[in-house]
């Protein structure tokens, strides 16, 4: 998730609000980009033009100039070749064109003296490789020189001492043997030959900018472009890890391309992956901002992928049909242009983001701008004289420093200190334990208030069923003159049973099935006994009784108080045995039997039986009533698991 926007850039939110308080949010937005681009930019060219980004000059070296420049083709590349050859005089820099060859450039120089420490030769020549002599001795000669076979040496800077020994007071040689294959112009300019302590000063700066940084970067972008990989396979963003990979990829092979100077293949093969590195490095680089903005152009990725094989094609076509240098030409233009409205597409598509929707991630933004103008400038620098392809690997630790400034914005949480983090978490743990604290007490009195209802709607329903059914029914037979005192004395009895059966149901019964039990069994056996009956109790209990809630246990105490209260009224008996027999993970099962006259059950009994039933099937449970001569069997079968479920 982005951050909001006010923690963007805040200081630059409320200036420009300040500053221009008429004009719309997204007005505002676009000039904060853009002089945050300007700002970021600034920053980068200023410390690229700075003493800590070095660039050292020949301007302090004492040089020696050359006071003849000759050049010669040769049929080999060999010293003999070299020694016999025709040379002719030019002027440096000098280019030769077009079909493959071989050539020997020819530089005198005289010494009034030969100094001790010897002289630093720093050379770098537009060529695929070369060997250097001194009046006729070799330094310099590293991989193969023959084509198709030879190694790109020349696409490394050279620094070299020459010794005091092969040097001589007066005239002095110093002879480049050249080869060029692939590309069709060899571009040979003056070396530098100054004192040995000199040039190794300058060059060692100098190096260090054009091979040690570049290594650098290779790394930085290949080790970035591993970890986009993974992505693509575990982030949910896969396009944008996608394009981060690719990009990350070219960078590397872009930097490789310099770095890798004996590939197995030749040179019009190398010239044609300068063209495909290249290109892929502009193509995903917009393909990288397309994907970032989250809201991409339609069919704008694909597009760009279809235009990427389709200028490579071209290219490779170009190279090996048409002839030289207008096999080349033409896609160095090309390329050129390619570059040029790739870098200006990726400028065209931040503003545009920016001027169509809200973005907070604007360093990131500007920090890619500077990756585009790198693009840019190293496709038309060497029109300008600017150094070919340097802008874009220097550029390489924007990419790393934006990814850097992606993830710390929009994850800077964790980066808080331990105090204020906890601190944070302290507080919303307590403030979140205050409102689960209000919710629980209200939830309680919500159950106890409901609690209350049902109890009430409970007794309610038994006054109306039970008490008032008696009391309605003595009324209308006193009304109509037809009762005598013994069925006035048999309703009586059965108001009052009803009033001890509702008195009993509203007492606690305990928290268990067991207390539940032993409740019942006190206040039974006196009732019992004083209705001139015998009570015969047996528990045949093994293992732990089941768990059942309260309302379950309420259901269950007035199940056996509704049997034992028919046993008592309507039996006719003398006896009553009450069994409980449970199992593990097995059905409870409570027996009520009396020895009184069983046969047809009518009348209030029937009335009794039909409440258990209803109780029991509440609770889950099943009431079996099994009636004979000699006596009523009540069974009540209660799963392990029973509940209660509240009457509608």
């Amino acid at each position: 998730m982005r951050e909001p926007i006010a923690e963007a850039t805040p200081w630059l939110d409320r200036k420009l609000e300040r500053l221009l308080p008429g004009l719309g949010v997204r007005a505002r937005d676009l000039i904060g980009f853009l002089l945050i681009i300007g700002l970021v930019q600034a920053a980068f060219w200023s410390f690229y033009a700075s003493p800590l980004w070095p660039k050292p000059s020949t301007v302090e070296l004492d040089r020696i100039s050359f006071t003849q420049t000759r050049l010669a083709r040769l049929p080999k590349p060999t010293p003999l070749a070299a020694a016999q050859a025709r040379y002719e005089t030019v002027e440096l820099p000098h280019t030769e064109c077009c079909d493959p060859h071989y050539l020997a450039l020819s530089l005198a120089f005289d010494l009034t003296s030969v100094p001790e420490e010897g002289l630093g030769l720093a050379a770098y020549q537009q060529v695929d490789n070369f060997i250097v002599l001194v009046n006729g001795s070799v330094i310099v000669s590293r991989g193969e020189m023959a084509y198709p076979d030879q190694a790109f040496e020349g696409q490394r800077p050279v620094v070299e001492r020459i010794p005091a020994g092969l040097l001589r007071t007066g005239a002095n040689d110093l002879t480049f043997i050249t080869v060029r294959q692939g590309m069709p112009y060899t571009d040979l300019v003056p070396p530098i030959l100054a004192p040995w302590s000199q040039v190794s000063e300058w060059a060692g700066v100098r190096l260090w900018r054009v091979v040690d940084y570049r290594q650098l970067s290779v790394w930085t972008t290949c080790i970035i472009g591993l970890f986009a990989l993974m992505l693509v396979f575990r982030a949910e963003r896969k396009r944008f890890a996608l394009w981060l990979a690719a990009l990350c990829a070219a960078w590397t092979a872009y930097g490789l391309y310099g770095l890798v100077l004996a590939p197995p293949f030749g040179g019009l093969m190398r010239l044609w992956l300068f063209f495909v590195v290249n290109a892929m490095t502009a193509t995903g680089l917009l393909g990288l901002i397309d994907a970032w903005t989250d809201r991409p152009w339609p069919r704008l990725q694909v597009g760009l992928v279809a235009g990427f094989l389709i200028f490579i094609s071209i290219c490779g076509a170009w190279l090996g049909l048409r002839p030289m240098p207008e096999g080349y030409d033409v896609p160095a233009m090309l390329w050129m242009w390619v570059s040029i409205a790739l870098g200006s597409l990726v400028v065209v598509r931040l503003l545009w983001h920016f001027a169509t929707g809200r973005e907070p991630r604007r360093l990131e933004a500007a920090l890619l701008s500077i990756c585009a103008t790198c693009v840019v400038l190293d496709a038309v620098g060497e029109h300008f004289g600017l150094t070919p392809g340097g802008f874009l690997l220097d550029s390489t630790p924007i990419l790393l420093l934006a990814l850097v400034a992606a993830f710390v914005q929009r994850n800077f949480t964790l980066f808080r200190s331990a105090m204020g983090l906890n601190s944070l978490l302290s507080d919303a743990l307590n403030a979140r334990e205050a409102e689960l604290e209000v919710a629980h007490a209200r939830e309680r009195e919500f159950v106890r208030q409901q609690a209350h209802d049902d109890e009430r709607r409970r007794i309610m329903r038994d006054m109306h069923d039970g008490l008032g059914s008696q009391l309605m029914s003595m009324l209308l037979a006193a009304r109509r003159g037809v009762s005598d005192s013994e069925q006035v004395a048999e309703g009586l009895q059965s108001v009052i049973d009803e009033m001890r059966l509702m008195i009993d149901s509203m007492d606690s019964v305990g928290e268990s099935l067991a207390s539940a039990l032993a409740t019942f069994h006190e206040r039974v056996r006196p009732r019992v006994e004083a209705a001139g009956f015998a009570l015969d109790w047996t528990a045949d209990i093994q293992g732990a009784l089941p768990d059942y809630p309260p309302r379950t246990l309420l259901q269950l105490f007035r199940i056996l108080q509704e049997a034992v209260n028919n046993a008592l009224k309507h039996s006719g008996g003398d006896r009553i045995a009450i069994t409980i027999l449970a199992r593990p993970a097995a059905p409870v099962a409570l027996t009520i039997r009396d020895n009184g006259k069983g046969g047809v059950l009518t009348g209030k009994a029937g009335r009794g039986l039909t409440n258990m039933r209803s109780r029991a099937g509440l609770i889950g449970g099943v009431v079996d009533i099994d009636a004979t001569d000699t006596g009523v069997t009540v069974a009540l079968i209660l799963n392990p698991t029973a509940t209660d479920v509240a009457p509608s």
